[in-house]
C-alpha cells in the first residue's frame, strides 16, 4: 500500500474533464474521507467517492455549472454542481449549511497526496474497497463531521 505523502501547501487547484470549470481552494482541508454509500456509488460509477471537505470561504471556481438537489440517505439536502458541457461533478454543499465545500479529489490537478483519513458507511463499502489501517471507520452518516476532521488532525496535524 501507497504510503500517505505529506499535504502540499495551498491553494490546490483542479477542475473537470473538459477544462472549462476550475477551482481554487485557499486553505488547507479539514478533512479528507470517503463515503462508500449507495448514492456515492451511482453518481460515481464507483466503489466509493472521495471528497475534499475544505472551508467555503476558501474556496473558488470558474465556468458553468448545473445543480442538482439531491437529498442523501443521511437526509441532509445536497446542492451538486457538474460542469455545464461534460457533467464531471466538481463540487457539492449542503443546502442548509453552506460553511463548507466538498470536492472530489480525483478532479484535483495533484491527487498524488489525497488519500482518505476517513470511510463513512462502510457497511455498505464494496468487498474490494480498499481502507487504510490508519483511517478511521464509520458505520452509517455520523451526526457532524467532526470525527472525520479529527481523523484528519491525528493523522496530518
Amino acid at each position: 500500500m501507497a504510503e500517505r505523502k505529506p499535504i502540499p501547501e495551498p491553494p490546490y487547484q483542479g477542475g473537470c474533464l473538459c477544462g472549462q470549470v476550475r477551482y481554487t481552494v485557499r486553505a488547507r482541508p479539514l478533512a479528507l474521507n470517503a463515503c462508500h454509500c449507495n448514492d456515492c456509488k451511482v453518481s460515481t460509477g464507483s466503489t466509493h467517492i472521495e471528497m475534499l471537505i475544505v472551508p467555503s470561504e476558501a474556496f473558488s471556481h470558474t465556468g458553468e455549472t448545473h445543480s442538482f438537489i439531491k437529498t442523501a440517505a443521511s437526509g441532509r439536502q445536497l446542492d451538486i454542481h457538474r460542469c455545464a458541457r461534460c457533467g464531471t461533478r466538481v463540487f457539492h454543499h449542503n443546502t442548509v449549511n453552506k460553511a463548507l465545500v466538498f470536492i472530489p479529489s480525483p478532479t484535483l490537478d495533484d491527487r498524488d497526496w489525497a488519500i482518505p483519513t476517513s470511510h463513512i458507511w462502510v457497511e455498505r463499502a464494496a468487498p474490494d474497497a480498499v481502507m487504510r489501517e490508519d483511517a478511521v471507520k464509520i458505520e452509517g452518516q455520523p451526526a457532524d463531521r467532526a470525527v472525520l476532521m479529527d481523523a484528519f488532525t491525528r493523522i496530518y496535524g
